[in-house]
This record gives structure tokens, sequence and C-alpha cells, in this order.
């Protein structure tokens, strides 16, 4: 991408009537693009993913699918199954620690 391309310009370009988020990287010393950014849309009727690409590949862009993995899972917030306990009464787990 050009040195002088913004955000809007990726949400003109990409002709979908709604776009989610667009993000260009942007060296902070310079203030331009370092050619590379993030366009995040929701496809109405009518439209597809290949006419947003075809859109970008006219003007010499080079465009990548990006998947998101919803299935991460935090190591340390994470509970796992054999840390979760059901406590009903105080006073039996007292005594069932004391037991052993």
């Amino acid at each position: 991408m050009p040195p002088q391309i913004s955000e809007q310009n990726l949400r003109k370009i990409s002709g979908s009537k709604h776009v989610i988020s667009a993000h260009v990287d942007v060296d902070n010393l310079s203030g331009s693009c370092k050619g590379s950014g993030r366009i995040q849309i929701r496809l109405n009727n009518g439209e597809s993913a290949d006419k947003v690409k075809l859109n970008f590949l006219r003007l010499g862009y080079q465009v990548n699918d990006f998947v998101r993995v919803n299935e991460k899972k935090s190591i340390i917030t994470e509970i796992k199954p054999r840390d979760v306990k059901e406590i009903t009464d105080p006073s039996a787990e007292k005594y069932s620690e004391l037991i052993g």
C-alpha cells in the first residue's frame, strides 16, 4: 500500500456497506503507512468476499484472508475441571478437609 493511504481509504476501496473495523500500520516517526493494514467487514446480501478482494487486487494490493480463532484458552485464567468444586455446606467442607 502507498505511504499516504488511510483507514478511510481502505473503507472506500472495499466497496462494502458494513465495515466493522479498518486499521493501517503506521510508522510512528514519519506518520506514513508501512505498507500493510487490516480490514474487517460483514457481508450483506449481494456482496461476496471475492468481490471485495477484487476491488483491492485491481489497485495492485495483495490480499490475504485472516482466520480468527475463537478457541484460544488462557493458561492463566483457565479453570481446570479438577479445580472446580461445589460448596453447599461450609461446615461439611471444613469437616472433609480435617478428615483428610
